[in-house]
């Protein structure tokens, strides 16, 4: 029995290794260099006195980000009369400043997060030569978003980044789950993962008598957003791509049949209800089908697993026909997944 699951284990890391080889491409020859704007340390540092003149500075510097970012923390835009006054508020609140001044003992530079995302980008221009590489910036929006990302812009909420243990995330009563990839670690894989949701983005659309969204479709679509990512960082941790502690990764390898067994007894793989979807994709403290040790979104692990036995069964697939193709139902069929 020993012997059957060390050959077993071996097995593992063998297919996992086909998947890794696979996604380590030379990107060598690729020329790119992603600067990093700082939109905070410009804006905290504006000149009060004289602000009214400061706005045409900004917007005429950050472009449409500015626009953006005023619409994230929803002061309006500068043709407003009242708008100095408004971002002067947001720029002299007490925690807000409190939130700038750690943000800069956290990230007094960002060389790593634009090395790493350097590394991203040529693998993503690697791919998809076509496609734009976006300008990007970073800002501090008073914890409301992690990102903001438009056809050309990729903005990074530092403020989301301060560690799970900061103590303003303990204060707006942010559970454990939800602070736990809060971390810098996670923020060029958050990058790329909602990069690609928004190159590419799930279609409701019925697929013949099976509706677009059910829990199969968004199970395998998540994983191919995954797998992306894998692809754009191919050195990265399986547990930091997923936002998995190494102990929820674990129990997801070790349970991986029983997962598959379960969804498919209960006939959940075909639902269309919106709360059976919710629990089996969205963020939570565990998955509520499957034991309190078991990650949120063990679901969406199962649909990249799916994704890369696919992958590995069609090496003339590329990620460009992976991204475009939409025939979820044909993937799981293809792949011949039975863990």
């Amino acid at each position: 029995m020993n012997r059957i699951l060390l050959l077993l284990f071996i097995a593992g890391l063998l297919l996992n290794g086909c998947t890794r080889n696979r996604l380590k491409v030379n990107i060598s020859r690729i020329h790119l260099e992603i600067e990093i704007l700082r939109f905070e340390q410009d804006l905290f540092n504006i000149d009060l006195m004289r602000i009214s003149d400061e706005i045409p500075e900004l917007k005429e510097k950050y472009g449409d980000f500015f626009t953006l970012f005023n619409h994230v923390i929803n002061i309006g835009q500068p043709d407003l009369s009242a708008y100095p006054e408004y971002l002067k508020a947001f720029i002299t609140d007490p925690v807000n400043n409190q939130v700038y001044d750690k943000t800069m003992k956290v990230y007094p530079d960002v060389d790593e997060i634009k090395e790493k995302l350097t590394n991203a980008f040529k693998h993503y221009r690697y791919y998809f030569p076509e496609k734009v590489t976006p300008d990007v910036y970073t800002f501090i929006s008073g914890f409301n978003n992690s990102l903001i990302i438009d056809s050309t812009i990729l903005g990074i909420g530092l403020d989301r980044y301060l560690g799970s243990d900061c103590l303003f995330y303990q204060r707006l009563g942010l559970t454990q789950y939800a602070r736990s990839v809060m971390i810098k670690e996670k923020i060029v894989s958050d990058c790329m993962y909602a990069w690609a949701s928004t190159e590419w983005k799930f279609e409701e659309e019925f697929q013949g008598m099976t509706p677009g969204n059910n829990v199969l479709n968004n199970m395998i679509y998540q994983g191919k957003l995954h797998y992306f990512v894998k692809a754009m960082m191919p050195g990265e941790k399986d547990e930091i791509i997923m936002g998995f502690s190494p102990e929820e990764l674990h129990w997801c390898e070790m349970n991986e049949q029983r997962i598959w067994e379960y969804l498919i007894e209960h006939k959940l793989l075909f639902s269309t209800d919106y709360m059976v979807i919710n629990k089996l994709i969205n963020a939570a403290p565990f998955t509520t089908y499957f034991t309190r040790e078991s990650p949120a979104r063990a679901a969406v692990w199962t649909g990249l697993q799916i994704v890369e036995k696919y992958m590995r069964n069609f090496p003339e697939v590329t990620l460009t026909d992976l991204m475009a193709d939409t025939d979820y139902k044909n993937i799981l069929s293809l792949s011949k997944y039975n863990p």
